[in-house]
Order: structure tokens, then sequence, then C-alpha cells
């Protein structure tokens, strides 16, 4: 019983230091402008740093499985579909889509004027191109099961993609969620053995700029995301492989919150 309430204790005082933390953003230039009103709105500027016990293991998002890769992917690629704050489907890099009557059929309008990170236009071929590569046998990847579920997937224009099912799939729309993966970078070579599994390129609102391997691993804002840039200009992955010691770190502000 003594040992239960001393974990108790522990993550009561974690809890208290993360939001004492939180509460003096000011202090860290993570504060918000006042206006002649007195209302706050959002600054620019600032980097967010996050502790994290274990190290990244690959940045394209179907190739890996830790929760340090999949945090960092998850701000330098998009799907084209997401959840918003109160867990509703929105558009990503789809703008919008069409559901047959029989939830057969899904059409995507993807974003026109979408980027990737180098430059190249964003287009339905990535798409196309992630599908076939994650259902593909060669590809080592636990995410392939619900692209398995796709009857046809084509490329309708240059920004419309329609996948066909066999039969209804609840979770048929949601599964687009899944990072899209550049094309002209990866098609025709081997995906495990890409440049990208440690220096990735995709159009999302961070761009990878340095992983230094059981330390830490940095991105910057993207000046070009197609939803404006970033308010938070860079984060820091630090990689704190013992709990007292990130803990510790929090308290002295070398970190901004424990991932």
């Amino acid at each position: 019983m003594i040992s239960i309430n001393r974990v108790f204790l522990i993550l009561i005082i974690i809890t208290l230091l993360t939001l004492w933390g939180c509460g003096n953003d000011e202090e860290k230039g993570l504060s918000s402008e006042k206006t002649v009103s007195g209302e706050s709105t959002p600054a620019y500027g600032d980097i967010m740093v996050e502790g994290s016990i274990g190290d990244a293991s690959n940045l394209i998002p179907i190739l890996s499985s830790d929760n340090a890769s999949h945090s960092i992917s998850a701000m330098i690629f998009n799907g084209l579909v997401k959840y918003d704050k109160d867990m509703n489907i929105v558009g990503d890099l789809a703008q919008a889509w069409d559901i047959s009557e029989d939830g057969l059929i899904i059409t995507f309008h993807l974003r026109k004027g979408v980027t990737w990170q180098d430059g190249h236009p964003f287009t339905a071929d990535d798409v196309l191109y992630t599908y076939r590569v994650t259902i593909d046998p060669k590809t080592p990847t636990a995410y392939a099961g619900d692209f398995l579920k796709v009857k046809k997937a084509e490329v309708i224009d240059s920004h419309t993609f329609r996948v066909t099912y066999d039969r209804p799939f609840a979770p048929a729309l949601i599964s687009w969620s899944s990072a899209i993966l550049p094309k002209h970078l990866l098609e025709g070579k081997d995906i495990t053995k890409s440049p990208l599994t440690r220096h990735p390129i995709g159009t999302g609102p961070y761009m990878f700029k340095e992983w230094v391997t059981g330390q830490k691993i940095v991105l910057v804002s993207n000046p070009d995301y197609f939803e404006g840039r970033p308010y938070i200009d860079g984060y820091i992955m630090r990689i704190i492989p013992d709990m007292a010691t990130m803990f510790l770190e929090l308290r002295a502000k070398g970190i901004d919150r424990m991932g």
C-alpha cells in the first residue's frame, strides 16, 4: 500500500509541476501579445522542448511503431483527413470528399497549391503511391490492414483521388489520416534504405533539421505550410532515458514538458 501511495504522490507532483511550467510561459517567451483592448493574441516565436524517455527509430511513418518516431513524424507529414479538437473528422490534405450512398466509394478533392518541403508539388499521385507502397508485401509495415480492404484506388486528375471498397467499412474515411509520402523521392527505391528514414520531407507544419542519435531531434517551422506558419518557431525532442532525470529537467526548466 505504501508503494502505491508513493506512485500516486509522484504522479500528483509531476502534474502540478507541468501545470506550473505552463503557467510560466510568459517567462519563456511563449506569452501572448496584448491588444489595445486588453485581449490576448497569439505571438510568433520561441521553441518547444520536450523530454522523451526513448529515441526515435525511423521517421518514415509506415515503417515505425514507437511513440518517439510517431510524435516527430506527425509534425512533418499530413494525411488526407484528421480529427479536430472535438474528434470530428475534418480535411487535412483533402479539402473535401464525397461518399457514395452505399458508402463504398470515397472521392477525395485535394488541396491545390500544397508543396512538399523541398518545393515539389503535392498531387494525387503521391496518395496513390502511398497506398501502393503500404500494401506492398515487401514493405515491412504494421499499417497495411485498412488499405488492404480497398478494392480499387485511382487518380482521377492531379487533385482528385478515389477509392472503392467491396463492402461497407466503418473506419474507411479516417483510415486516410495515414501520412502521405512523397512519390518523387521514394518511387522505385527500397523504402527501408531511403535517406528519408533519418531526414524526412513532408508537407506538415514542421521541417526536419537535425537528429543526434541518443541526444535530440530538432525541427523548425515550415514558413510555407498550407495552413499558415506555426506560432512556435521550433521543436526539440531531448532524449532523457531516465525518468527521474527528466523530472529534474522539467523542474529546472530545461524542458517544457515530459513526453
